[in-house]
């Protein structure tokens, strides 16, 4: 029952912004991640991503993503990772100004009652070329339940992310996010989701709201 009652949420959910998302300007996420197991204590991975916005028609974003992933206990993770990014400027012109992100993310995680909590706390060093460097501190809170509904085993989950850049002392993105993943065999799992955005327009009180729909891919190796 239970099982039942997460999957028609998640089904109204989505069901009900999905309209919203085609209604104006749709983004799109993309992510792709290769993972493998060093052994019982490390992994390493790598993760290209890109965006699309303007109702999913236009790239303007792509990063590659590098790091380990340290399992220190059943109930703590520990990564370090670097991404290399670029975007396109207001013009519509890919920015020719290097963005290279080190980061540092400490992740406390528990299960209860067969809900996965977990808590990623991530600290990043932003390198802008022409631009100010800068810290941004992001906090991922997610809550995921492994659901099965006959033969067919997927988890759901739910999870919000805030940013806070230290450069403005203020709090400037938040994404919440609803979706799913599904282990299609030992070495591959897919995933969808819907995530609202609200992102805030420089320092001032005004917070723009975009809607995004992503979907991932991991295999393992």
């Amino acid at each position: 029952m239970k099982s039942a009652a997460l999957v028609l949420v998640l089904v109204m959910v989505v069901s009900f912004v999905a309209s919203d998302v085609f209604a104006g300007d749709g983004k799109y996420y993309s992510e792709f991640a290769l993972k493998h197991k060093v052994n019982d204590k490390f992994d390493v991975f790598f993760t290209p991503e890109m965006r699309l916005n303007d109702d999913m028609g236009n790239l303007y974003y792509y990063s590659l993503r590098g790091g380990a992933t340290y399992h220190a206990h059943k109930n703590l993770d520990l990564s370090l990772a670097s991404r290399f990014l670029q975007t396109k400027d207001s013009k519509g012109k890919w920015d020719t100004d290097t963005y290279y992100v080190p980061e540092m993310i400490i992740i406390p995680k528990v299960t209860v009652r067969g809900f996965n909590l977990s808590d990623a706390n991530k600290f990043e060093y932003r390198v802008i070329e022409n631009a100010t460097d800068r810290w941004v501190y992001r906090n991922l809170a997610t809550i995921a339940y492994p659901t099965k509904i006959g033969n067919f085993e997927f988890t759901p989950y739910v999870s919000d992310e805030i940013y806070y850049d230290f450069e403005i002392n203020k709090m400037n993105l938040n994404w919440a996010t609803i979706g799913a993943n599904k282990k299609i065999t030992k070495n591959l799992t897919v995933g969808l989701y819907y995530r609202n955005e609200a992102s805030r327009k420089g320092v001032t009180s005004t917070w723009v709201t975009n809607n995004i729909l992503g979907s991932n891919i991991t295999i393992d190796f």
